[in-house]
């Protein structure tokens, strides 16, 4: 109602939404943008345009890098814990590169960062940018990696370095390419702010000491920075990384539920300092792949790795994913006739749920199979828990029959329902005409229980 209050009240319908309730009700669930509206763009709404984006403004103020189709916003949380509404912007995951390496290795890094993609329960995970760090100290190095580095990916930057001098000379090949700079502290923050304010970027404040994190952001802020150009790095201490993981919740609370100014920002961990400690590369790789993972689910925006392999980086991928699922809405898959390799008028038309872990687990378990399998509209639940709660029906699935046209696509009148659906089998006969047979509880067996009961006898 507070948010109903500052909107025009005309009810015109141009932001796409019939009435400005229902504008204000898209408005909390970040389905519509305060500058949806356009009578709230006129100057005689000024006033309130500024106090509905200041409402609106997550405890976490949202930061933005990079820029195009692969610039990734960071923060923006509104709770302490997900199961309390959810975690919106999923935590960056950038992979480091120094200006030490040579060109062919560098290029190398960059591509398969760039590439990096994996497939989990339908879902496309990749990496989300390049930090590039100077170990060389020298400018000009540093300006050829970064122009090497840019020129070879679309991914968003982390520049790298204590030195202004240093960021200075990749930020004048990048431009207005909204890289984050690293980092500032409290030796250098006047210089790192001035950079960030002349090229309208983001940077890090990075100190181990909370009060100093605090006294750097106020004064930033005071110099002109702006509200969405910081990033906290509270240090990352792989030997006290509890220490390190105390910090990251005391600046999510302090966000979150006391709102202090100087600390309402998205906060970056770097587990890649493991290798600091860690003279094997197994050794190191493992320790690295569990910060991640302590990290991530301590409230890391952002974090910077520097192992490439796939058994230290996948923890923190598919975590991020699990935890970014939002636990209002459990991941489910359109209930649509799904095509598996090419099947054709003889092949078996399998019945599971549209829960998205069951789909994708039917669904790997029918590899080198030609089949249909329709997933029943069970609001994502299980095909057990849809069961028991009438939500994977007979009727569901007769109905389904008539609207995707099953008999159109085989000859026969078969379908394939899991065994935990057997219960349905008799009244899905009797009201579609078509036969059932009761496929194994679990899909790993599948492949068995075709070979012995398909084709279906007449």
């Amino acid at each position: 109602m507070d948010i109903y209050r500052m909107l025009p009240g005309e009810n015109c319908g141009k932001c796409g939404i019939k009435t400005c309730m229902g504008f204000a009700a898209r408005l909390i669930e970040r389905k519509k943008k305060v500058d949806d509206c356009s009578l709230l763009l006129s100057t005689d709404y000024e006033e309130e345009r500024k106090k509905l984006i200041e409402l609106l403004t997550p405890p976490v103020r949202p930061i933005k890098i990079g820029t195009g189709d692969h610039g990734f916003q960071i923060g923006g949380e509104e709770v302490i814990y997900r199961h309390e509404r959810t975690w919106y912007n999923p935590t960056a995951l950038i992979i480091d590169v120094d200006d030490q390496m040579d060109e062919d290795e560098l290029l190398e890094r960059v591509k398969w960062i760039s590439s990096y993609s994996k497939t989990k329960i339908g879902e496309k995970l990749t990496l989300d940018g390049i930090a590039i760090r100077c170990r060389s100290g020298n400018p000009d190095s540093f300006r050829d990696a970064v122009k090497l580095v840019s020129k070879n990916t679309e991914y968003p930057l982390v520049l790298c370095s204590h030195n202004p001098e240093v960021l200075r000379s990749g930020l004048e090949i990048l431009g207005d390419a909204n890289p984050l700079l690293y980092a500032a502290t409290i030796d250098n923050w006047q210089e790192i702010s001035d950079l960030a304010i002349e090229y309208g970027c983001p940077m890090t404040i990075s100190s181990s000491k909370l009060d100093e994190l605090t006294e750097i952001s106020t004064r930033a802020l005071d110099r002109g920075v702006g509200d969405d150009q910081i990033v906290l790095n509270p240090g990352s201490d792989p030997v006290n990384i509890k220490g390190t993981i105390n910090r990251m919740i005391e600046l999510r609370r302090a966000a979150i539920e006391e709102e202090f100014e100087p600390l309402r920002f998205p906060i970056l961990g770097v587990p890649a300092t493991a290798w600091m400690v860690e003279e094997d590369e197994n050794e190191a790789a493992f320790m690295e792949g569990t910060i991640g993972c302590m990290m991530l689910i301590s409230f890391a925006d952002a974090m910077i790795f520097h192992s490439t392999e796939g058994w230290s980086l996948m923890p923190s991928i598919v975590l991020r994913q699990d935890i970014y699922q939002d636990p209002r809405n459990p991941a489910s898959v359109e209930p649509e006739l799904r095509k598996v390799g090419n099947p054709d008028e003889n092949s078996p038309i399998l019945i599971t749920c549209n829960f998205a872990l069951t789909y994708y687990t039917v669904e790997g378990d029918c590899e080198g199979i030609d089949c249909y399998i329709y997933p029943v509209d069970t609001d994502g639940t299980s095909v057990t828990s849809s069961v028991a709660g009438d939500l994977m029906t007979a009727k569901k699935i007769v109905d389904a029959i008539e609207e995707h046209k099953f008999g159109d696509k085989v000859a026969h009148r078969v379908l394939v329902l899991p065994g935990e659906a057997a219960v349905l089998s008799g009244q899905v006969e009797v009201d579609s005409g078509w036969k059932v047979l009761v496929g194994p509880k679990d899909s790993s067996g599948i492949p068995d229980f075709l070979e012995d009961n398909w084709p279906p006898e007449e």
